[in-house]
């Protein structure tokens, strides 16, 4: 599709009633006034349509509402959806309870064209509690985060070993991408219940040819009781949900790595294992919270239940190893 924007947000929503005039207006503050939104409502039940048709106008023909065919629960669906529509040079992905300063996209949008960049990578944001207006600098990255914009290495491997160390963050929200970039290397979300912008960060990260650090900070992030380990969930629900992405999560990433010849070097199967060993580790610690409520033996029945549909008669051998993996020492 012809570019006609600089760049395109865009925006997942369900049930943002409260927030998602806040994010639109952020928007409307930018210094930069070449880019579209694309609002994409994943089956609200509340105000956030009428909303967004409201502040439409002001927008003067620049922001377009989608809808999926039905609720998918995670954004991942609904930014594909955005994606196929976009008509920006780059692609900005904007979460509905959060904000952009009002220089972001002039920012991002220069910096990319003065680097070629694929991938702009911001290491830090700014943090809010949801009622609060108090916002502190925060990342998700070990490390000290970079003074200049820095230009990374080529080298696929040292890539991966920085990922797998958590020096680069994999939130989408957090990066800038050229649209071309992500379409040309068919670069879509999973279908996950969360945890999508791992997968896509990590294939972005591995086929970007010029992937750029930048010291600035443009996000503000607002923390709220929303998220599934906030909501009041059964421990049949998170325990599905935890295996889920496991196993999907698994799935996605490894066939991503099959398609690319670096991985098909028996000498560089090392990288492989330890993308798929960090990917495991970091969702095996969302159990941590059903393993302290509940004792391994009921675990044990709900994950079967679960693994079946899966694993057919190595159910119970992937159970118990799910348990002896989440236990540890603690028996």
């Amino acid at each position: 599709m012809a570019e006609k924007f600089a760049v395109t947000v865009i925006v997942p929503m369900y049930n943002v009633e409260n927030y998602i005039e806040a994010c639109l207006r952020s928007l409307l503050a930018q210094t930069m006034q070449d880019f579209e939104v694309i609002a994409v409502d994943d089956c609200s039940t509340d105000q956030s349509v009428s909303i967004v048709k409201k502040l439409s106008a002001e927008f003067g023909g620049r922001l377009t509402l989608l809808k999926t065919k039905k609720n998918n629960g995670a954004p991942g669906v609904p930014r594909n959806l955005a994606l196929k529509s976009a008509r920006g040079k780059y692609i900005d992905f904007l979460d509905s309870d959060d904000l952009l300063t009002p220089t972001a996209l002039s920012e991002l949008f220069s910096i990319a064209e003065q680097t070629g960049a694929d991938v702009l990578h911001s290491e830090q944001f700014y943090a809010f509690s949801d009622g609060s207006s108090t916002k502190k600098i925060n990342s998700w990255e070990h490390g000290s985060p970079v003074k200049k914009t820095t230009v990374e290495t080529s080298d696929v491997g040292r890539r991966i070993d920085d990922f797998c160390a958590r020096k680069y963050n994999w939130s989408s929200c957090l990066k800038f991408f050229r649209r071309d970039f992500l379409s040309k290397n068919k670069i879509e979300f999973p279908s996950l219940p969360y945890s999508e912008d791992m997968p896509f960060c990590f294939k972005c990260l591995c086929l970007a040819r010029t992937y750029v650090r930048v010291p600035n900070i443009f996000y503000e992030c607002r923390y709220r009781d929303g998220s599934l380990q906030h909501r009041s969930v059964t421990p049949e629900r998170l325990i599905k949900i935890y295996l889920q992405v496991i196993v999907d999560g698994v799935q996605v990433l490894d066939k991503f790595m099959d398609g690319l010849p670096f991985f098909a070097d028996i000498e560089n199967h090392g990288f492989r294992y330890r993308a798929l060993e960090y990917f495991i580790r970091e969702h095996m610690s969302y159990f941590d919270e059903v393993y302290q409520k509940y004792p391994p033996e009921l675990i044990d029945i709900l994950n079967r239940e679960t693994l079946s549909p899966m694993f057919g008669r190595n159910a119970a051998l992937v159970s118990y190893l799910l348990n002896a993996a989440n236990l540890g020492g603690r028996r």
